[in-house]
């Protein structure tokens, strides 16, 4: 079974160190310091490919490792995180956890009905489980109550 990890997209608005700013991943959120500024989006579940898990560096922050248990890296590629396995000199774009297509499963129900019930289109729907874009508030409460589940188990 693939493991799970999260990971946090980082947003440097300002950094003593130009080279600092810019959009980056983590798998710690935003602690830029007290001279940075910046955000990090909370945080997604991503599904790291098979032989690869998370654990903790010798510093004890945490890192992904591949089968031997060297570490790997991560990096943006298309605002999308991606796995750098040098060793192996690969990469990997990691899948997101689609928690509202899982749920939507649980409840029996097909894209199409879905989209119905809440009057958009199928690929609204498509969009917000392969998380491409966000349903404002109240579609994603609406949701979560069509669904049977709280707006919680979406994060």
């Amino acid at each position: 079974m693939n493991e799970i990890v999260t990971i946090y997209k980082i947003k440097c608005f300002a950094a003593p160190d130009p080279e600092r700013e810019g959009e980056s991943c983590s798998l710690l959120p935003w602690s830029g310091g007290p001279d940075c500024k910046g955000e990090d989006d909370g945080g997604r579940e991503y599904i790291l490919p098979k032989g690869y898990t998370q654990g903790h560096s010798q510093e004890g922050s945490p890192a992904v490792f591949d089968k031997a248990g060297r570490p790997c890296g991560l990096t943006l590629h298309n605002g999308c995180p991606l796995l750098v396995d040098p060793e192996r000199r690969m990469a990997y774009l990691l899948e997101p956890v689609k928690k509202m297509a899982t749920y939507r499963h649980l409840a029996g129900l097909t894209r199409a009905e879905l989209a119905d019930r809440l009057g958009v289109s199928q690929k609204e729907v498509y969009e917000w489980e392969n998380l491409e874009k966000e349903p404002d508030a109240a579609t994603l409460e609406r949701i979560a109550e069509i669904l049977g589940c709280e707006v919680a188990n979406f994060r």
